[in-house]
């Protein structure tokens, strides 16, 4: 059974972190301007192309952490695309509609709708990319928009994920004067290098 009340919830929770940052409204103008070039015909590709490499960096941090979890990540990611299938569906064919009464071939709701899910699931696994390459550049530059998504992907605090990212940590002559503490309350970020999961002890939800 399809579980369409987590698909929507989770994609609406996303999107909510996404329009906080003009980041996350560039990327949406920019793929509703690419779909509306394209006549409304690439955005379902582009939602496909999406989900499977989300798919594929969350089977990637699962092994990292050692709990692989294939069969479900693939359950998870044939009921995304079944969900939203029928959403592009339903609003290609009110599209179609308002195209028949008003002889304007125009593709707004469904390219909007399929903007939303490419957002949201580039969001995702961008998230993910940063829990497997936390000292990557690019990625860092993105790192304090998606706090809230890794904290939700590792089922851990966004305290414990600013930390872990070293964002708002003390100074370096703090750090050194703390470097002694025991781990639970020392940065141990120190240590993390690139390939290596952003979390080593909290339970991954994905």
């Amino acid at each position: 059974m399809i579980d369409i009340t987590h698909i929507t919830s989770h994609l609406w929770q996303k999107l909510a972190d996404i329009i906080q940052y003009p980041a996350g409204w560039f990327m949406g103008f920019l793929l509703f301007i690419v779909d509306a070039l394209s006549g409304g015909r690439l955005i379902i590709y582009i939602v496909i192309i999406a989900t499977v490499i989300d798919l594929f960096c969350g089977i990637a941090v699962s092994i990292k952490r050692r709990n692989f979890a294939k069969s479900e990540l693939m359950r998870l990611t044939v009921e995304k695309l079944v969900v939203y299938g029928t959403a592009l569906l339903v609003f290609l064919c009110i599209d179609k509609a308002i195209a028949a009464e008003t002889n304007l071939e125009l593709a707004l709701s469904s390219g909007l709708i399929g903007v939303v899910i490419t957002m949201a699931e580039t969001w995702s696994f961008l998230a993910s990319l940063l829990i497997l390459f936390p000292k990557n550049p690019f990625l860092r530059l993105l790192s304090k928009a998606l706090i809230g998504e890794i904290a939700r992907k590792l089922q851990c605090s966004e305290e414990e994920v600013k930390e872990a990212l070293e964002l708002g940590l003390p100074s370096k002559e703090q750090k050194k004067a703390t470097a002694g503490k025991d781990m639970a309350g020392e940065n141990v970020t120190d240590n993390i290098e690139d390939g290596e999961p952003l979390d080593r002890g909290c339970e991954q939800d994905l």
